[in-house]
């Protein structure tokens, strides 16, 4: 009999987490396979932990949580054969989107069960690694001063508030960065890896998770009325018609000023000192995923 991990974070979004662990542990066990419950209790334990199941010669790993608890699991498996199993319990579950899963654990955990085998480009920011996208600008500034207290009890709301708050002072900086030698600037831009962010919604539609190649998608308008514009161009599906957005298949982008730039990563606030370079890493993810999810 195989042992297999369930890493989760009991105090990720807004789940009865106790309770579901137990009924998640239920359905993947099988008679070849047992689950052990690895819980964290600080950042960085699921980066830890994934590297112990890597050692133990775990042949899969569940990680329960929000895309930075899948993204810290991810870190810890790349560059090993072990089957990463996603199971949304954050606040947008981006990831599990994009990997064809529902939105409720214990529907997610059943759908698992029949998942299959899909290898998943990886990027990179500097020493970092990210499954969806490093981006910089107003998002990434309103991520550094979310309230963590908040976002766990109030989720997307809580999100969109401190956007909101950042909204009304941000002085859209010019960004400057550089994409496969081509000097560049915008006021936003987000090196994707895959088609969604924030949730559902299509930032990097051409995007692929096997596609060997990151999309870069600048947004060059300024101040608060064209950020508006360009937010509910995105939520509509029509955001890459307007003349303000630029969409490139690149494979190295660096991000060059201002030196004060925040920068997210899969829904984190990242601290880096600029430049900083982002590409793909050079292994790919072993991950669980439906038919359907590269697309």
């Amino acid at each position: 009999m195989s042992t297999a991990y369930l890493i989760y974070n009991p105090r990720a979004g807004r789940w009865r987490t106790p309770r579901l662990v137990d009924q998640i542990l239920e359905i993947l066990a099988h008679p070849e396979q047992s689950i052990e419950p690895w819980p964290t209790r600080s950042p960085g334990d699921a980066t830890r932990l994934a590297r112990q199941a890597v050692e133990a010669g775990a042949e899969r790993v569940y990680a329960f949580g929000g895309d930075g608890t899948l993204r810290e699991t991810a870190a810890g498996l790349l560059g090993s054969d072990v089957l990463l199993g996603t199971i949304p319990g954050g606040t947008a579950n981006v990831i599990p989107i994009a990997l064809g899963l529902p939105l409720k654990p214990i529907a997610a955990a059943r759908r698992l069960r029949h998942a299959t085998l899909l290898e998943m480009d990886v990027g990179r920011c500097g020493s970092e690694i990210f499954l969806m996208q490093a981006s910089g600008g107003l998002d990434a500034r309103a991520l550094h001063h979310l309230d963590p207290v908040q976002k766990r009890y109030l989720g997307k709301i809580a999100v969109a508030l401190a956007g909101l708050s950042q909204w009304r002072k941000y002085d859209y900086p010019e960004l400057e960065l550089s994409a496969d030698g081509r000097s560049l600037s915008a006021s936003f831009c987000a090196v994707c890896n895959i088609p969604y962010y924030g949730g559902r919604f299509r930032l990097a539609p051409a995007a692929r998770l096997d596609d060997h190649q990151l999309h870069l998608v600048l947004f060059h308008g300024r101040g608060r009325v064209e950020t508006l514009g360009f937010a509910r161009d995105l939520a509509l599906g029509r955001h890459i018609a307007r003349p303000d957005v630029e969409i490139l298949r690149v494979r190295e982008v660096e991000f060059k000023a201002p030196p004060s730039l925040a920068l997210q990563l899969d829904g984190d606030a990242m601290s880096s000192a600029l430049p900083v370079t982002v590409g793909l890493a050079e292994d790919r993810l072993r991950v669980l995923a439906l038919p359907g999810a590269a697309v």
